[in-house]
């Protein structure tokens, strides 16, 4: 083979060489924006996360609250049913005295 020849068969070896480089330096580019949005995005949810586990909290407090708050008015209206029954159980007893003192 000729040096001409060898030149010509290195310098298109090369050209290849250089075109599959451009295309390895453009895959990395989109691989490399790719991989920044994602992280973007990644961010983006970690935070949208944070809030809604504070929200979750808030709504067990109020969830707890509201329960609290349904027993302690459940408690007092039955108290309340007792109170007036007493009552009524002591109004019975005075006049059940009244008759046997006024007998």
């Amino acid at each position: 083979m000729s040096d001409i020849s060898k030149y010509e068969s290195t310098l298109n070896d090369l050209t290849l060489i250089e075109s599959e480089v451009a295309i390895l330096v453009e895959k990395l580019r989109v691989t490399s924006e790719s991989l920044k949005e994602k992280e973007v995005q990644l961010s983006m949810l970690k935070q949208e996360n944070q809030q809604l586990n504070k929200r979750l909290s808030e709504l067990e407090f109020e969830l707890e609250s509201a329960k609290l708050s349904n027993q302690n008015e459940m408690t007092g209206f039955a108290q309340k049913r007792d109170n007036e029954a007493l009552k009524e159980k002591i109004k019975n007893l005075i006049s059940r005295i009244d008759f046997h003192l006024s007998s």
